[in-house]
């Protein structure tokens, strides 16, 4: 009986082990140094420790600073990547005065460690949303000068702006950008996603989400799986090398139990709303603040309606523009979730979009600095 157990419990150690090191290898054997030119710490309002890292253009300035910001669980490097399209350097070289967020438990900015760690497991929608990013776009214009700042968010973070600008009547924001960010959960289908609502009970029984680590497992073929599966990119529109390091580098091993069962209550309950049953977006219609979503026309982890349910219906007091990435729209071909940012023709097809976008509303500035 007792030989038993002691193999039973040496088995499941040496297994937790292995999975435990293959999740930290893939980082390891990936890892990069982005080429931001400065990083600045500063603290949240409730004390957590948040990075941004600054892409300083080689010339004069164009325009009002430029905010970046990551999804859910990700991190600086979906905009700067090896060998990938990088957003931040797209920008830079255009003049523009580029910021790379990190929210709390993610990359530079206060992160739990696996075993000892001074900040907590557990963060959600809401902490990003009331302290990280005001104190985001805050520190941004005291560095900068600014009167507004344009906000560039993909998936979550992008939906981070909607539910700011829906919360505030005149916000320091020149414009925003939603890059893969669903406002309508009763759109999302993806069975992954579906998975995840009904594992919320399951959630609370581990140390931290095992989902990061999963994804490091079939990371050696992560651009040869179904779509259905994975859900992160639509393969034909990503290098696989670029698919590979992605999966490694921009989704955070330890993330926030707490964050992960928001977003399966989202999909859950249908809706974006909050734990007391509030919809994030129920104002964003009265904002004045121009507002782009961008979707994926083969996105499955924020499929198109969702993301474009941001600007419909109307009317809107603010100006609204929905564009959806595909063939149908003139490109060479598909989009996903990550190909948005990440994909062989993102430079080429989406950036020229966004950076259009923020340079027609640079002009906002004289309005807010008033």
């Amino acid at each position: 009986m007792l030989e038993t157990f002691l193999n039973a419990t040496f088995t499941a150690l040496g297994v937790g082990g292995a999975y435990l090191a293959n999740g930290y290898f893939w980082n390891w054997l990936y890892r990069y140094r982005t080429s931001q030119d400065e990083t600045f710490f500063f603290p949240a309002v409730d004390g957590w420790r948040l990075a941004i890292h600054r892409y300083r253009p080689d010339g004069a300035v164009r325009g009002l600073p430029v905010i970046l910001c990551h999804g859910m669980g990700s991190n600086r490097y979906v905009f700067d990547s090896p060998g990938a399209p990088s957003l931040a350097v797209f920008l830079r070289e255009r003049g523009r005065d580029v910021w790379v967020a990190e929210l709390r438990g993610s990359g530079m900015s206060d992160r739990p460690g696996l075993f000892f760690s001074d900040v907590p497991y557990s963060w959600g929608f809401d902490d990003h949303l009331e302290s990280d990013l005001p104190r985001i776009i805050g520190r941004v214009l005291e560095l900068t000068g600014a009167p507004a700042a344009h906000w560039i968010g993909h998936s979550m973070g992008g939906m981070l702006i909607e539910a700011y600008l829906a919360r505030h009547d005149a916000p320091p924001v020149a414009s925003a950008t939603a890059v893969g960010s669903p406002a309508d959960f009763s759109k999302m289908s993806f069975q992954a996603l579906l998975v995840l609502a009904r594992l919320r009970t399951f959630l609370w029984l581990t140390p931290f989400p095992p989902m990061p680590f999963n994804g490091r497992l079939v990371l050696p073929i992560a651009h040869s799986m179904p779509r259905w599966l994975l859900g992160l990119f639509h393969p034909p529109n990503i290098d696989p090398r670029v698919s590979r390091e992605i999966v490694a580098l921009s989704s955070e091993l330890l993330t926030s139990r707490k964050l992960w069962m928001d977003f399966g209550r989202f999909v859950a309950d249908k809706k974006l709303a909050s734990a007391e049953g509030s919809p994030y977006l129920e104002n964003l219609s009265e904002s004045r603040v121009p507002l782009m979503v961008v979707a994926g026309s083969c996105d499955m982890m924020a499929p198109a309606d969702s993301v474009t349910a941001a600007c419909l219906p109307g009317p809107h007091k603010g100006e609204r523009r929905c564009l959806i990435m595909g063939r149908e729209s003139g490109c060479a071909e598909e989009y996903g979730h990550m190909d948005l940012l990440v994909g062989l023709r993102s430079e080429q097809e989406v950036y020229p979009h966004l950076l259009e976008w923020i340079e027609k509303h640079d002009g906002r500035r004289d309005s807010l600095a008033e």
